[in-house]
């Protein structure tokens, strides 16, 4: 870890040495300890160290953007310098909004120092103890496990002096039993309460099966998504819908159709940065503290997040979703939630007569249509035949091609338990999602192999 007061005292030095009408300067530092595996054997133990600084510097209605990696005074302020001489040569703009001002935020409560001094010889020791109980299933085992440190700091001349520090821990386990496999992920604060034990059973119950995997006609289910599938599709939702970026250019869904229902009752999708039960940020990349915005509110088009310039475009206040200033996607949800509803998982299987369980999908693309939510993926491990109520049969690799505003206009049940869905290795931000069973979900193709 850098620390706070070197992280501070670093970016308000060179705020001091600056002269513009407005600067913002933020620093991301973070650290990653990795370890990846295959067929029961660690191949790959490495530790990534970053920093990451962006100097926002405006000047005459003209803003001009650097970043650098390191904390070297020279090289900040080379950096600073390069901000300003883009600013001198951008066009000037009508309006620039200020930038925010007064907020002094300091928190690390979420950095939880068993995480931070998990030793590498103890990671092994419990990866070692899966490998284990793999081979005592005739299984193998395949994955990765991450535990890591994160900070940011923000500060400006208009006042703003914010600090977090966090950290993380992350598993994904891939269990291998003749043809099947099976799939389980999970992340937390505390690498204590990461439980592997739980994720090798969750991933073990989907591989360790006597079925071959049935080949099913392509056509149109009812599926029961998991959390992770649940939040694979959210989070395109969020990109590509709840900034207001995607609504000033009308390529998002909710252009136009605030306060319309979109979706069914049973849905209400929020996000808040500042939930104890997600790897919360308290403020942006702004120095903006972070306001829980809700997005649709029982299958109505609700609201959007923004930053202080989109906040300026649309006569609002920023919801403190600020990206880094030289991210060009506009401000977006990075904690986003769904409402959960009344039943078990169980209970869900239980009233389907004939569809899929979908634990996780290979991936999502979340932009063939935009403005009708139509994504396209494909299943991957843990995908199951419902039949009268039971889970039956492993399904092969399948296709879909599917608008969300169809799929989430018909809902039969959402699980009241939720589950946090994350990938600390490679991507910030997250999801609390339920399970959730829907009437209907179109398969267009699938997979030999």
């Amino acid at each position: 870890m850098v620390g706070e007061s070197r992280l501070l005292s670093t970016l308000s030095s060179l705020l001091k040495r600056r002269d513009a009408d407005g600067l913002s300067l933020c620093a991301q530092a973070g650290v990653r300890r990795v370890f990846r595996f295959a067929f029961g054997a660690i191949h790959q133990n490495l530790i990534q160290e970053s920093v990451t600084v962006t100097v926002k510097v405006i000047q005459d209605h003209r803003i001009g953007v650097a970043s650098t990696d390191t904390l070297e005074a020279d090289r900040l302020l080379r950096c600073a310098r390069a901000a300003a001489e883009i600013a001198r040569h951008s066009p000037a703009q009508k309006t620039v909004p200020p930038l925010p001002a007064k907020h002094r935020v300091r928190h690390t409560a979420d950095h939880i120092a068993a995480t931070a001094r998990a030793t590498p010889a103890a990671c092994v020791a419990e990866l070692k103890r899966l490998f284990q109980l793999c081979q005592g299933a005739s299984a193998t085992l395949a994955g990765s496990m991450v535990t890591g440190e994160d900070e940011l700091a923000v500060v400006n001349s208009a006042g703003v002096a914010c600090y977090v520090a966090t950290t993380v821990a992350g598993a994904k386990l891939v269990t291998m039993y003749r043809r099947l496999s099976g799939f389980a992920s999970g992340t937390h604060r505390d690498v204590g309460r990461l439980d592997l034990d739980g994720l090798l059973k969750r991933s073990l119950r989907q591989s360790l099966r006597p079925e071959e995997p049935v080949t099913l006609p392509l056509g149109t289910y009812e599926v029961i998504l998991e959390p992770d599938a649940v939040g694979d599709l959210v989070s395109w939702l969020g990109y590509t819908a709840f900034g207001a970026k995607s609504v000033q250019e009308r390529t998002s869904f909710m252009a136009g159709r605030m306060g319309e229902r979109v979706m069914d009752r049973r849905i209400t999708i929020y996000d808040d940065g500042t939930d104890p039960a997600v790897l919360r940020m308290p403020f942006d990349f702004e120095g903006t503290p972070k306001q829980r915005v809700l997005l649709i509110d029982r299958g109505e088009a609700a609201g959007l997040v923004y930053d202080a310039t989109y906040g300026e475009r649309f006569g609002k206040s920023s919801t403190g979703h600020a990206m880094p200033s030289d991210d060009t996607e506009g401000p977006l949800p990075l904690h986003l939630g769904m409402r959960p509803g009344t039943q078990t998982l169980t209970q869900m299987i239980r009233a389907c007569p004939r569809g899929l369980l979908i634990p996780r999908f290979h991936y999502v693309n979340g932009l063939l249509n935009p403005r009708e939510a139509l994504m396209t993926g494909l299943t991957r491990e843990g995908t199951f035949l419902i039949e009268d109520g039971k889970v039956t049969r492993p399904v092969a690799t399948m296709r879909f091609t599917q608008s969300l505003l169809d799929a989430f206009s018909d809902v039969k049940g959402l699980s009241k338990e939720r589950r946090l869905v994350a990938d600390p290795g490679t991507e910030i931000g997250c999801a609390l999602m339920p399970s959730l069973h829907l009437a209907r979900f179109a398969f267009t193709g699938r997979s030999e192999s």
